[in-house]
């Protein structure tokens, strides 16, 4: 059995438009091991959206393949072997906290999948909701509400958690405060995560690895494995070593904008 996550071999994705065709992403090469967390950074219209929905299925790769646990995305869909968390955490306003994270469950003939789901009510504990089980998403904060869609995409047991900018839209102190408990959640669950960002100060603080790519096309430009200098996957934002990260990131982003 793979031991790999995810495999990209040669990924290219190219749209039609009325000015002919744009190439959205060119030749991606990636392999990723069972429970990482990936981060990817870059400028706007690098192709950080568009791997993830190669990955997830919602997009059909133009050229090369794209594995997930060495079947199709198509595949890990279908076994709801991974899930996705969108900037926007589109909740049902008629739903309770409680009854937007069993959703999952009582859609897409998950009885048929002879898979174990994770208790919608210890899905909500988890993400720190516990006594807001009944409450409806127009009672909640911006991050609360984020919260509530990660428990939703957590309760299936995915094998692969993909984030596009979940946090984007929160202020900073409540982003900080997320990303401490998705480290956290992570640790508990083992899940592989990917996560897309802008944000220099949240890839370097969440990811064990951090791709960044460069636009026009878009491509890997550069892959950073932060082991040695985030033992555990831990690291204090006032210390030396998270501005240094930062501060390559940042060196990295400016050789993308150029290249």
């Amino acid at each position: 059995m793979t031991s790999n996550a995810f495999t990209l071999d040669d990924v290219g994705v190219t749209f039609e438009t009325p000015d002919g065709p744009l190439i959205a992403v060119q030749d991606v090469k990636m392999d990723v091991e069972k429970g990482r967390f990936v981060v990817l950074i870059g400028p706007s219209g690098c192709g950080k959206s568009t791997l993830l929905r190669v990955l997830s299925d919602l997009l059909p790769a133009s050229k090369g393949t794209a594995r997930v646990f060495g079947g199709s995305g198509a595949q890990a869909r279908k076994e709801r072997r991974l899930s996705f968390v969108f900037q926007d955490a589109t909740l049902l306003p008629w739903r309770s906290v409680l009854e937007n994270v069993r959703l999952p469950l009582q859609v897409g003939r998950w009885s048929r999948l002879k898979r174990e789901a994770n208790d919608p009510a210890e899905m909500v504990r988890l993400v720190g909701l516990e006594g807001r089980e009944n409450a409806l998403p127009h009672e909640l904060s911006g991050g609360q509400r984020q919260r509530v869609a990660i428990a939703r995409a957590l309760v299936t047991r995915p094998d692969v958690l993909l984030m596009d900018e979940p946090f984007g839209a929160l202020d900073e102190i409540t982003r900080d405060r997320l990303n401490d408990e998705l480290l956290r959640i992570w640790r508990e669950t083992g899940t592989t995560i990917v996560f897309v960002t802008h944000s220099l100060s949240e890839a370097a603080f969440l990811g064990q690895t951090v791709v960044v790519m460069a636009a026009k096309p878009g491509r890997i430009l550069d892959v950073i494995e932060l082991d040695a200098r985030k033992p555990g996957n831990e690291i204090d934002r006032t210390g030396e070593a998270f501005f240094g990260i930062t501060s390559d990131l940042r060196h990295l982003l400016e050789r993308a904008d150029a290249a």
